[in-house]
């Protein structure tokens, strides 16, 4: 990750999206979070095919997001953008490390 404090937070942002969007199923996701299923022309529930961050979709933006391609062929995009600059500098602490 990159040593610019609002950088790294986007970028935490930007993988933990695409972990996310890419490791459940959209209508598990629908069904957790008590929102209805999208379901297809064909009555198949929709989901998620992929979920690229911007770099790697080819977006020519200097914002951080995900592309989300899903099943019947709609394709999203989130973009993070950063509001408001962190009041003091943050830290990384690597995964499965305790403060």
């Amino acid at each position: 990750m990159s040593t610019d404090e609002d950088t790294d937070q986007e970028e935490l942002l930007q993988r933990l999206l695409q972990h996310f969007l890419s490791s459940d199923d959209l209508n598990e996701l629908c069904a957790d979070a008590g929102l209805p299923v999208l379901i297809d022309s064909n009555g198949q529930p929709v989901y998620v095919r992929e979920a690229v961050s911007y770099d790697d979709a080819g977006v020519m933006t200097l914002n951080r997001g995900v592309v989300i391609r899903l099943s019947d062929g709609g394709e999203l995009q989130l973009t993070i953008v950063t509001s408001r600059h962190p009041v003091s500098p943050v830290q990384i602490r690597p995964p499965g490390t305790r403060a």
